[in-house]
């Protein structure tokens, strides 16, 4: 298998296994990311995203490209269409919200793979690189999208142009990280998962899905569908369990009304 897949009580815990290539993405990655999820969808209230040895993903492995070279070149849409960009959509349509362990290198697809959870924590010898002008290509797997809107246009094209390690302490200043530990990665993630299993599942799921949508949509779209999710939201019984409590002044049990 090359995605493990625990569950310590409402989180799943799913682990990118193939560190003899740095945890690089093949079908085989994105096959497992699509099982784990779909599963922590329907067993889980949040999940930890991590990799196994010294990374978390190198993103696109090399060696194979580097093979197809020899038959006229790597169909790199093929690549990208079938295998990455499903490994991200796998990670964004979770029906959980999603933290991502950053043990150690997200460089190229990989730093794709972890901008697109809701919440990063990194070790702190961990480091993104949007290595893609390294071997001439553009940021691809998100990075494009993300990367601007997380740090602005300015910033994420030096990142990109410049093709450099972006350290665990400069990614939190940045924002592209949450939180940076000299312990145990997983074990820092899972804290955040774990409280955010607490949580009102539908609310961080639709949260994501809207920040995402505003930042490519209109102030006017962006109001109209809020207004929508609001509607949909406000009569579940886990926004009656948050307005109960707060007046109440108690902790809200999202879980038993979830």
């Amino acid at each position: 298998m090359s995605v493990d897949y625990r569950q310590d009580g409402d989180v799943a815990v799913i682990t990118l296994a193939r560190p003899q290539v740095f945890n690089s993405i093949d079908q085989s990655i994105t096959d497992g990311l699509r099982d784990a999820f779909e599963r922590a969808s329907t067993e889980a209230r949040a999940a930890v995203l991590t990799g196994e040895g010294k990374a978390f993903c190198a993103g696109a492995d090399l060696g194979d490209l580097l093979g197809e070279y020899e038959a006229g070149g790597p169909d790199l849409r093929h690549t990208i269409t079938t295998r990455f960009n499903p490994a991200l959509e796998a990670v964004l349509g979770a029906d959980l919200p999603v933290v991502a362990a950053v043990n150690g290198a997200a460089a190229g697809a990989g730093m794709g793979l972890a901008l697109g959870c809701d919440v990063r924590v990194m070790s702190r010898s961990a480091f993104f690189m949007s290595a893609f002008i390294n071997v001439a290509l553009v940021p691809d797997t998100g990075t494009a999208w993300f990367l601007p809107q997380m740090v602005g246009v300015s910033r994420a094209m030096e990142i990109a142009m410049s093709g450099r390690r972006v350290t665990a302490d400069e990614a939190l200043d940045l924002g592209l990280a949450a939180e940076v530990t000299d312990g145990d990665v997983v074990d820092a993630a899972m804290a955040r998962a774990a409280a955010m299993a607490d949580g009102p599942r539908r609310a961080y799921v639709e949260t994501r899905k809207i920040i995402h949508m505003a930042a490519a949509a209109s102030l006017a779209d962006t109001t109209a569908r809020e207004a929508v999710v609001q509607g949909e939201l406000g009569v579940l019984p886990t926004h009656r369990e948050g307005m109960t409590a707060f007046v109440e002044k108690r902790k809200p049990d999202f879980r038993s009304a979830d």
